[in-house]
């Protein structure tokens, strides 16, 4: 009984998921990138200023559209910010959640966004003898977004690239986030 209601369930997913990528008013998808990171802090950017850096940047995104040209996007980003030097380590986590429109002004594939953003930094510290663990408040703010769709237009998987500026003041703590990704969008 139990291996049936499994089997059901799989194919109630399976049909609903194909059901998402067949409809036209949803588009489906996700990018990776990098990013500057600029902390406001001039005592933390002494500390880590002559570490390492590795900074990768994940996105997940629904979009609902509204019209060909108009869109209102969901999803959620992660930023990874790993800073290291021999024993020193300096990880940060900053992850949130955004809503926001996106719009094709008519030239080509250009897309324009904006985004309300939602999210919150956990920094990994172990340097010079001091290991620590510390989130930030949750914040909010703004995301402005430049992109370029390669199939504007068009059904299917559509590569795009974009740069954006994100900042998000979190209690005490305020970073300026400048990035570049690639994106995959399936509509």
């Amino acid at each position: 009984m139990v291996k049936s209601k499994k089997i059901i369930l799989c194919g109630i997913l399976f049909l609903a998921a194909t059901t998402c990528w067949a409809v036209d008013w949803l588009a489906l998808g996700g990018s990776f990138g990098t990013a500057a990171v600029v902390n406001k802090d001039e005592s933390f950017r002494a500390a880590t200023d002559d570490l390492s850096r590795v900074v990768l940047e994940l996105d997940a995104t629904a979009e609902l559209v509204l019209h060909p040209n108009i869109r209102i996007a969901l999803g959620s980003i992660l930023l990874t910010d790993f800073k290291f030097k021999g024993d020193d380590r300096y990880h940060s986590l900053d992850y949130g959640f955004y809503s926001g429109l996106r719009i094709y002004p008519g030239l080509g594939g250009l897309r324009l966004g904006v985004d309300y953003n939602l999210g919150r930094r956990t920094d990994f510290i172990r340097m010079a003898g001091l290991e620590d663990t510390y989130s930030t408040r949750w914040g909010n703010g703004f995301r402005f977004l430049l992109e370029y769709d390669f199939k504007s237009g068009s059904t299917g998987l559509a590569p795009i690239i974009g740069g954006s500026w994100r900042h998000i003041p979190r209690g005490g703590s305020s970073d300026h986030l400048l990035s570049i990704y690639f994106k995959l969008l399936y509509r």
